[in-house]
């Protein structure tokens, strides 16, 4: 007879809770486990995280397909809470903006607009890029979404761009077209870049005859209800948009991004929960059928690379890339930027994500409120059956070392010709992939002579087949490996451990050779000649790769335009050249070295390693180090 009154009585109670936790919302809270132990557990634990960080303001959504499990604006328990912080609060979503560039582009193909495999020279033919291989291999829009394109990632100076008011997506590709150059047949090869997506944003401007962000906010806002998202500092985001701050927790003013398309997006936890209940329902939202969903499943798988036409599973979509924790597969897009971080991730067969906004770019804070996320979600789920049956016999990859040939940024390649490689041990039933320094490994399974999937996951992450370029590579979810020789590996590292100690050496007796000319200056004479020269070499390539890394204020900015700091750079970069030519020039005319071997051999040797390093950096087109180029 009491059943009645207490079911009441327990109805009502979650009721005021969820008022109490949630505040005002647009959604109703369909999800009993609001009140469950582990939910509020997770809560406690991620205010904490937050009460650790003065002033950052962290926005989360826990959804399933029914709807909202968890919805909140967060805020550090030092600060006082303003008005505008709740739902409706704008984060800055960095590259989460890529998202809507794809939802677009699909949502015109469905409509018989454009296709994926449209030629980006036949629509835009103004859009200034170039490939050796276009004739045969021309640039695609799916290679623009895909990263395939084989460009470099956009330039310092595109990085830095601010103008008030922003340009237009016309003007901002004309800007600097100079990075757009494609280092590889387009489609072989994945490596991220910003520039593709805008490309993709002036497509849909060509086709459509609007603006992007017009065509989205008509197309995309206002069909799901995202009523708190702009692309500027516009009076919306000055009305609700949170402080931003930087990596150290400064408040920094807000940057117009030179591709809008690409990074620039304003948004609020509701609304990026919106694209995140579209994706779960595999394109439908409150009985709407937005997109088809084979749409949807189109943005979770790369078809587009010679790793996806073999069978790869895992990487990069159409603004969707995967990733793991406890071996089960996430799809969704992250963002970074000064200013804002952000997260949207996903499991399709359960049915159940997370949104997660940010308005700092504080990295600890985020990987621990994910990791506390992705915990909570994974606790109680159970791994499918893996289908794909594991292979027993013998496998075509090798033991070995493998060089990720594939560089997001191409001027930071000759730093991964050193420590950019994977070692390969193959075993009777899996093989690992290991940095070459010690670090965790990555298990594969076979399941096939060259293909083998990623832990326990069920997924193809690991294939074999020949680059049109580079001949037989490994891919994987992020990079495309060749074999090199462990010689090679080990000799590199040797040379770069010998010549730092060589310069550490070359230092010390340089200045007691200095301390010995002061002394006696005819018979030190000339051991300061040989000595002092290699030392100042030194300096200068320490000086050109220890500035840029200076924590200096508006740094980016001195770097991306003739400056002081970006002209000095530069000055070491040529420094360097001229004083491993000279001090070898000098060694060579030299008629009389120092008689002690301890002296003598050391500074040869480090004369010799500079100049063996500056034709290096030189082939690499390193130097000279030009920042603002």
């Amino acid at each position: 007879m009491f059943k009645k009154p207490i079911f009441f009585l327990l109805t009502t109670l979650l009721f005021l809770n969820s008022i109490f936790c949630f505040g005002k919302s647009n959604y109703d809270f369909q999800n009993d486990s609001i009140s469950d132990t582990k939910l509020n557990e997770l809560k406690i634990n991620i205010k904490h995280v937050i009460s650790q960080h003065q002033n950052l303001k962290v926005g989360i959504a826990l959804l399933n397909e029914e709807g909202n499990v968890w919805l909140e604006v967060l805020g550090n328990s030092d600060q006082e809470i303003a008005e505008k912080d709740n739902e409706n609060s704008m984060f800055r979503i960095a590259s989460l903006s890529k998202m809507f560039v794809a939802l677009s582009i699909l949502k015109l193909q469905e409509e018989g607009k454009l296709t994926l495999e449209d030629e980006v020279k036949s629509i835009v033919p103004e859009v200034k890029f170039e490939n050796q291989w276009e004739e045969e291999h021309p640039v695609r829009i799916i290679h623009l979404l895909e990263h395939t394109t084989g460009w470099d990632e956009i330039h310092l100076v595109e990085m830095v761009h601010n103008q008030h008011p922003p340009i237009s997506l016309k003007d901002a590709l004309e800007f600097h077209p100079h990075s757009r150059t494609s280092r590889w047949i387009p489609g072989t090869r994945m490596a991220y870049c910003n520039s593709g997506y805008a490309v993709a944003a002036y497509i849909v401007e060509k086709v459509i005859g609007l603006k992007y962000e017009d065509y989205v906010k008509e197309s995309i806002f206002k069909p799901l209800m995202m009523n708190h998202s702009t692309f500027f500092n516009d009076k919306i985001f000055q009305k609700w948009g949170a402080e931003t701050y930087n990596w150290e927790m400064k408040e920094i003013a807000y940057k117009n991004e030179l591709f809008r398309p690409s990074s620039a997006l304003n948004s609020s936890i509701v609304d990026i929960s919106q694209i995140l209940r579209l994706l779960l329902n595999r394109g439908s939202l409150d009985s709407v059928q937005f997109l088809k969903s084979e749409s949807i499943d189109r943005m979770e798988i790369p078809y587009n690379s010679s790793g996806s036409d073999i069978g790869l599973e895992l990487g990069y979509g159409l603004g969707n890339q995967t990733s793991f924790h406890n071996n089960f597969t996430y799809h969704g897009h992250s963002g970074a930027m000064d200013g804002g971080l952000s997260e949207l991730a996903y499991l399709p067969e359960e049915k159940i994500g997370h949104v997660i906004l940010m308005n700092a770019n504080n990295g600890t804070a985020m990987q621990e409120i994910s990791t506390l996320i992705r915990d909570f979600e994974t606790a109680d789920l159970h791994l499918g059956p893996n289908h794909k049956a594991k292979y027993q016999g013998e496998t075509h990859i090798k033991d070995g070392y493998y060089l990720a040939i594939n560089p997001r940024n191409q001027d930071r390649f000759y730093q991964d010709l050193i420590f950019n490689i994977e070692k390969v041990e193959v075993h009777e039933d899996h093989l690992t992939m290991a940095w070459i320094l010690p670090g965790g490994k990555s298990t594969y399974y076979p399941v096939s002579p060259t293909e083998y999937t990623y832990g326990n996951s069920g997924k193809i992450g690991l294939v074999q087949d020949s680059d049109p370029l580079e001949g037989k590579v490994l891919y994987t979810e992020r990079f495309v490996f060749k074999p090199i020789s462990g010689f090679r590996v080990f000799g590199q590292i040797s040379i770069l451990v010998i010549w730092v100690i060589l310069m550490v050496l070359g230092a010390f007796i340089a200045v007691l050779s200095l301390i010995l000319f002061l002394r006696n200056r005819a018979k030190y004479a000339n051991l300061l000649k040989i000595s002092i020269l290699p030392t100042c070499t030194s300096l200068s390539i320490f000086l050109m790769f220890f500035i840029p890394r200076m924590n200096i204020e508006g740094a980016d900015l001195l770097f991306s335009t003739p400056s002081y700091l970006s002209i000095g750079v530069l000055f070491c970069s040529i420094l360097f050249v001229l004083g491993s030519l000279t001090s070898a020039i000098i060694l060579f005319l030299s008629k009389r070295f120092p008689q002690s071997r301890w002296v003598t051999w050391p500074i040869i040797a480090l004369t010799c390693f500079h100049f063996m390093v500056s034709i290096f950096l030189i082939t690499q087109k390193v130097i000279p180090l030009i920042t603002w180029s």
